[in-house]
């Protein structure tokens, strides 16, 4: 029903109205917390912390939006946390609390709720009327208008205009808050002289999420499946949000939360093909993908895709791709990929590639893993692993990669800036290590090359040797471990080494193996040249030589064998070479 300016205004009286900027359920003010501050040139950033830690809470807001290095002068301040931040960032702001947490957020401007029409029908409560800019007297357009305990809401036309509808029957406040970014939230308390819905008029628990914003909502793949006015409600209520036991949803925007689906965090949550809410504490569903604003407890199952823009506590489960924006406690298994931008504390599991920015328990891929930071568990894929250091383990079939290993790393080529570790492969590049060319002789090959690789403590060697027997070629190539004693200290040092190598026949057709082990001398005749000497233990296996083209006679029979026979050959032999770098 329509009503003249007068009636209105004896409605309002009957019903009450109430302006309340920045409205908040949280039960304790830190805006009335008691503080003492006193600063000479000091960054805002640190008087914020130092009103934070006084207060006991933390300040929550988005880089950018105050000048957090701008330097501060306060001769005394002795009042309320309020009072200081009058002071220290002006009348542009305004906060909103949550457990821990003092939200900061730019609120320049001020809007006016201006109530039209109040309809009291036999099951609808409806409420139109305009929001207008308090400065200009302009309608706002895409202003969310909702009712935080009903969790029903709207948003005006270009006018500034809506429409809310509400069901109830019982005698609750109505509370219809306005949420425009960067203007102050306005909050309008109505006294219904109609009973509003049972079920839906049940009270709810609701609050503001502490923390950093979140940024699911710039994301491509939220940009894909969100309305405009989904992402414009999302960015105009910021942090708001309410606990609900259920949603059903056909699409982010067929919902039984309607327009306020991304501001529910839910208990169960069944999305038919996709769904959209502000988090999840319990089990959700979805055919296709889930989209959660905020955190997520417990199970997350999605057939193609999920995404959580806070933290994913629990068990996330998709066809395709997981993508957690904040930390990940437990496990996350993907066909495809799995992504994590702050800290694993768990598993990922994925058929082609892993990324996180920190690992505290296990990545395995069947491609490859990324870490941006810490490794302090495993990393196991089939293909590569990279992380900026590894203080557990690297282990893939082709390359591992970090700037700084201090744990062990298992692959066919192993890469690191800096080791203190272990590094175990053909071949180790690690930037203060060993990566040393030599040229040697012996007793079975008159000329050896050889390939040294890794850490002083542990390094690989690769070699290929050529020789001439019974006026035959023969070639050999091996791999050998090998480690230096107080080389990082003395020019001159010993060296004990263990290569397993094959003896070939000229034609490469057949090959025999022969195993040795070397104490070395290490002479520095220049700071990359050193002479080396020692002697060796050398064991040849005979039993699979009989019609081999590997001649048996080497070394010839008439050198001093310690073992002899047709089954094996044991001897001390000697080695001698020169290396480089």
């Amino acid at each position: 029903m329509n009503i003249s300016g007068a009636h209105f205004r004896k409605n309002l009286l009957l019903t009450t109205l109430l302006v309340i900027a920045g409205f908040t359920v949280f039960g304790q003010n830190y805006l009335q917390k008691p503080v003492k501050l006193q600063a000479k040139g000091v960054k805002l950033g640190e008087v914020l912390k130092d009103i934070g830690e006084q207060g006991g809470f933390y300040f929550s807001y988005s880089s950018g939006i105050i000048p957090s290095d701008s330097l501060i002068t306060l001769q005394s301040y002795n009042g309320d946390v309020k009072g200081a931040l009058q002071i220290l960032l002006g009348d542009g702001y305004e906060y909103q609390q949550s457990p821990n947490h003092l939200i900061i957020r730019p609120a320049p401007f001020k809007l006016t709720l201006m109530p039209e029409e109040i309809g009291e029908g036999r099951k609808v409560y409806t409420i139109r009327g305009f929001v207008i800019d308090e400065k200009t007297g302009k309608g706002i357009q895409n202003a969310s208008v909702y009712e935080k305990r009903l969790l029903v809401g709207t948003m005006t036309d270009r006018k500034g205009h809506f429409k809310l509808k509400l069901k109830s029957k019982d005698s609750h406040p109505v509370t219809i808050t306005v949420s425009k970014e960067l203007y102050k939230d306005t909050t309008t308390v109505f006294l219904p002289t109609v009973e509003l819905g049972k079920n839906e008029g049940k009270s709810r628990n609701y609050g503001y999420m502490g923390g950093e914003g979140e940024n699911v909502s710039g994301t491509a793949f939220a940009r894909l499946f969100l309305s405009s006015k989904q992402k414009l409600n999302a960015l105009n209520l910021g942090n708001f949000f309410a606990y609900t036991p259920v949603q059903v949803s056909l699409t982010p925007g067929l919902s039984s939360h309607g327009m306020m689906s991304g501001q529910v965090v839910n208990k169960f949550s069944y999305n038919l093909l996709g769904g959209y809410s502000a988090g999840v504490d319990g089990v959700e569903f979805a055919g296709l993908f889930n989209i959660d604003r905020y955190d997520v407890r417990y199970i997350q199952l999605a057939g193609l895709i999920n995404m959580v823009g806070g933290t994913m506590s629990g068990i996330q489960l998709a066809g395709i791709h997981n993508t957690v924006l904040d930390s990940l406690r437990g496990i996350q298994a993907a066909g495809i990929f799995n992504l994590v931008r702050k800290q694993v504390d768990g598993l990922q599991l994925a058929g082609i590639a892993n990324a996180s920015d920190s690992l505290n328990g296990m990545q395995t891929a069947g491609i490859y893993n990324h870490n941006k930071g810490v490794v302090k568990g495993m990393q196991l894929a089939g293909i590569a692993n990279y992380a900026q250091e590894v203080r557990g383990a690297q282990m893939s079939g082709l390359m591992n990669k970090t700037k700084v290993n201090s744990g062990f790393q298992f692959a066919l080529i192993n890469m690191a800036d800096s080791s203190t570790g272990l590094s175990l492969g053909i071949i180790n590049l690690i930037g203060n290590g060993i990566k040393r060319f030599s040229i040697s002789t012996n007793e079975v090959f008159y000329a050896n090359l050889s390939f040294r690789s890794g850490t002083p403590k542990f390094y690989s060697i690769l070699t290929a040797n050529f020789g001439t027997w019974h006026g035959e070629n023969v070639f050999g190539c091996g791999f050998g471990l090998g480690h230096e004693f107080n080389a990082a200290k003395r020019k001159n040092y010993f060296a004990a080494e263990l290569l397993s190598q094959e003896i070939l026949s000229s034609d490469f057709d057949e090959n025999n193996n022969w195993i040795k082990a070397n104490v070395l001398y290490n002479y520095a005749i220049s700071k990359k040249t050193k002479l080396y000497i020692g002697p060796s233990i050398n064991f040849r296996n005979l039993s699979f030589t009989e019609n081999s083209k590997v001649p048996i006679a080497i070394p010839s029979n008439s050198y001093p064998f310690l073992v002899d026979n047709k089954s094996s050959k044991l001897w001390v032999g000697l080695e001698l070479g020169i290396s480089f770098f």
